[in-house]
């Protein structure tokens, strides 16, 4: 099976957020009442995150991922801040080339983020180290 990733613009967030927003809550309630859904839709709108969707050969939403450029001193990183979804294993390859891809056309050194301990099951074998609970990955 294979799957479509997608990058949505921020023109069409508002329209796509019901087809992901279940995905992406349990992410944001780990936040810890540092976002809610509406603020995440929010930083969505105005551009400062992007919306990812990850689709089955049907269409079906089986995912959805928001990520951020960082501008650091001394570089530039693209951070994951919501993933979430179901069947990750079928999908975590297409999402992660996607991903990578992007952020070597944004001009990012690196992939990052802040993630539970049980995304090191994917995280390991795909370059990232493991500093804590924060993931890294060069690209």
């Amino acid at each position: 099976m294979s799957f479509l990733v997608t990058r949505i613009e921020k023109e069409y967030c508002t329209a796509a957020w019901h087809r992901v927003k279940d995905h992406l809550k349990p992410a944001i309630k780990r936040s810890k009442g540092r976002w809610e859904p509406e603020y995440v839709l929010a930083s969505l709108v105005t551009g400062r995150h992007n919306l990812w969707v990850i689709t089955d050969e049907t269409r079906k939403v089986v995912g959805a991922m928001t990520t951020e450029v960082v501008h650091y001193p001394e570089k530039r990183m693209l951070m994951i801040h919501f993933l979430g979804g179901s069947e990750m294993d079928k999908w975590y390859v297409d999402m992660s080339d996607a991903m990578t891809e992007h952020a070597r056309e944004a001009g990012c050194i690196g992939i990052e983020c802040i993630a539970r301990s049980g995304f090191w099951k994917w995280f390991q074998n795909d370059s990232f180290e493991r500093t804590a609970v924060f993931y890294e990955k060069s690209i």
